[in-house]
């Protein structure tokens, strides 16, 4: 899980966590994080979290964007960064990862089971490191294997987010389960860990 932990004046405001492709910050309440301060413009920048990670984007701001101390158009956003909007500071925290697999996970192979559609019943092997699922410009997912043999589902493209076990997703990366339903606009798939 990333988040944002907002502070004005050294006091934390609250914290605000990322998940969604596309986070707008400014001063108007329109924006995903309003910051009231007359040196944070109305659209004052943005946060775009793709497979790669997240990034802060100044878009055409007044005052500029900093990351520690450091004026920015675009930046990738590692922990701890502190994002500096007029007297705002948002800080950028990264959960750590601690899984460690058991030496049956690593043996497991990843299977995609077709449930609904002119696929019905076909499997497919998850044996590349990273396989997409979908139709461009419709909806497409990529499905990661990691060193760990875990497998993560991603937004690539689409109108709409993809759904597991009937829950919308959103931009960030999601570890699949053994027994998900993945929802592609309609059709239905099952993720398997044999």
């Amino acid at each position: 899980m990333t988040k944002l932990v907002v502070n004005f004046n050294g006091q934390v405001q609250r914290e605000v966590r990322i998940d969604k492709a596309r986070l707008h910050i400014g001063r108007r309440p329109s924006n995903d994080i309003v910051l009231d301060h007359l040196a944070v413009s109305g659209r004052h920048a943005a946060i775009d979290t793709t497979n790669e990670g997240s990034f802060i984007l100044d878009l055409g701001s007044t005052n500029g964007t900093s990351v520690n101390g450091q004026p920015i158009k675009k930046h990738l956003l590692q922990d701890g960064d502190v994002i500096e909007l007029g007297k705002y500071r948002l800080q950028f925290k990264l959960e750590v990862d601690n899984y460690v697999p058991s030496p049956e996970d690593i043996t497991k192979v990843g299977k995609i089971k077709v449930i609904t559609g002119a696929n019905a019943g076909k499997e497919m092997t998850l044996s590349k490191p990273v396989v997409t699922l979908g139709s461009p410009g419709i909806l497409v997912v990529s499905i990661k294997r990691d060193d760990s043999n875990r497998f993560f589902i991603s937004f690539v493209e689409g109108k709409t987010f993809p759904k597991i076990n009937e829950e919308s997703m959103d931009a960030r990366p999601r570890i699949l389960q053994s027994g998900d339903v993945i929802d592609l606009s309609g059709t239905k798939m099952e993720f398997l860990l044999q």
